[in-house]
């Protein structure tokens, strides 16, 4: 059973692009391999973010970075 389904939800169709209200946008096959991955593997959560802020910071050639899971949690 979906979610569709089991919450009696309706179908909508997006024709404003990126809303929050619509679930923000679809994922890529990457982002979903991705999601699996960490899904089916256990790590370290803080060395996860330290990890891959030094990413984001060698890629934007800056001096740090931090990934957050939304706007309002980066303020």
């Amino acid at each position: 059973m979906n979610s569709y389904e089991k919450f009696h939800l309706k179908e909508v169709i997006n024709a404003s692009g990126k809303m929050t209200i619509l679930g923000v946008s679809k994922v890529s096959e990457a982002v979903l391999a991705a999601q699996r991955f960490g899904g089916e593997h256990f790590f370290e959560m803080s060395e996860l973010s330290v990890q891959t802020g030094a990413f984001l910071a060698n890629l934007l050639k800056v001096e740090d970075a931090q990934i957050v899971s939304s706007a309002s949690a980066g303020i």
